[in-house]
């Protein structure tokens, strides 16, 4: 088993203080644990592109390595906005809570249970329920603000995720190449694996070109 957890921390000087960046687990389980606890309390809070930049990170790397046959969700939506500082007081958006949720889907062949766990807003639990099961369902999800993309994280994230991911590059591969440009905005770290992708697919094509030629030539 996988276990990951996004969490206030602050560190250990949150409730209810577990949950450090270095608790991996033990014997077997080592390695198949992982923190990302946020610090530095409210300042600013937590919000959409910090835990976006997460699950680009950290989350769906390491979860695509593992290559789970099923993604158990603790949907607790104490990070939502609308939730006061003794709670949370973080300003993650229900539409990000989607967006997350529809990443996840990505996993195991899009066996995902969702089981709500908590939150303590009544209408910040109803309005990210929402956003996860249009996402669940498939529906289209209205797409984040054009300022949320091309943020970067605060740099309380940065420094939680850089500890975060020195830690887990030590078991997971695919963590370790996003130790160094973890502060990068979430449109620059787009446009450069679209370049990427378009790279790799250009020289399978010119692979393909040069196949191609050889028995034409050899026909002359």
């Amino acid at each position: 088993i996988l276990y990951v957890s996004l969490h206030r921390y602050d560190e250990g000087n949150f409730f209810p203080g577990s949950g450090a960046p270095n608790e991996v687990g033990s014997g077997p389980g080592e390695g198949y644990n992982i923190n990302i606890a946020w610090t530095g309390g409210l300042d600013p809070p937590m919000g959409d592109v910090e835990y976006l930049t997460a699950f680009r990170t950290v989350i769906m790397p390491a979860a695509n390595e593992f290559d789970p046959e099923i993604v158990l969700v603790s949907a607790g939506f104490d990070a939502v906005e609308g939730h006061d500082p003794p709670l949370g007081g973080y300003k993650v958006t229900a539409k990000c809570f989607g967006h997350l949720t529809k990443q996840l889907l990505k996993l195991a062949d899009g066996r995902v249970v969702l089981a709500l766990e908590g939150g303590h807003d009544l209408t910040a639990i109803c309005d990210a329920s929402e956003a996860c099961i249009n996402a669940l369902l498939g529906n289209e999800l209205e797409p984040l603000p054009e300022d949320i993309v091309h943020q970067i994280p605060n740099m309380n994230a940065i420094a939680s995720l850089k500890k975060t991911t020195e830690i887990q590059s030590k078991y997971w591969k695919s963590v370790e190449p996003y130790s160094v440009p973890v502060d990068c905005a979430l449109a620059e770290s787009q446009k450069r694996e679209r370049e990427e992708t378009e790279t790799v697919s250009a020289m399978a094509s010119l692979s393909v070109d040069v196949e191609q030629c050889i028995p034409q030539e050899s026909s002359r």
